[in-house]
């Protein structure tokens, strides 16, 4: 099968799907902006950065959150929001909807660092592994003692 030659930049710069793509992106900017803008007014000016416009299609407005808290303090100002949206963006917006994506920065407490293994010889831990054999029962115990015979070979 014959294979298709490549475009050039600029068939693929003038190209339609680039065009739509760009003019979303600077749509999806806008939006942002005006959410930004609308819960400076608001008193949820601290949770800007937990949240983000999804889509704005008639008659909702879509938003994506962090938590579902943020979601919740957000329901409680859906109305200034939607009135908002009504007078500042194109499409007639009547109902939000929240959509709760949690994020890395949206855990409440940050994973453990990973902890180094400490260096030790062979010794030091076939040594380790006879103390917690002697410590247990058969069949765990054999299993334990070969192990740390097999280290120490």
């Amino acid at each position: 099968m014959p294979r298709k030659r490549p475009k050039k930049l600029d068939q693929l710069l003038g190209s339609q799907r680039l065009q739509q793509f760009a003019d979303f992106t600077e749509q999806h900017q806008r939006w942002q902006q005006l959410m930004r803008d609308c819960f400076a007014k608001q008193p949820l000016a601290e949770l800007i950065s937990q949240c983000e416009v999804v889509a704005v299609s008639a008659p909702s407005l879509i938003i994506k959150v962090s938590s579902a808290a943020v979601g919740q303090r957000i329901k409680t100002e859906q109305e200034r929001i939607i009135t908002y949206f009504q007078t500042h963006a194109t499409p007639a917006i009547t109902r939000l909807e929240i959509r709760i994506r949690p994020g890395r920065q949206a855990s409440a407490t940050p994973p453990p660092p990973a902890q180094p293994k400490p260096a030790q010889n062979e010794s030091d831990t076939v040594r380790k592994l006879r103390e917690q054999a002697a410590l247990c029962e058969e069949p765990l115990r054999s299993q334990l003692l070969a192990l740390a015979d097999k280290y120490d070979a």
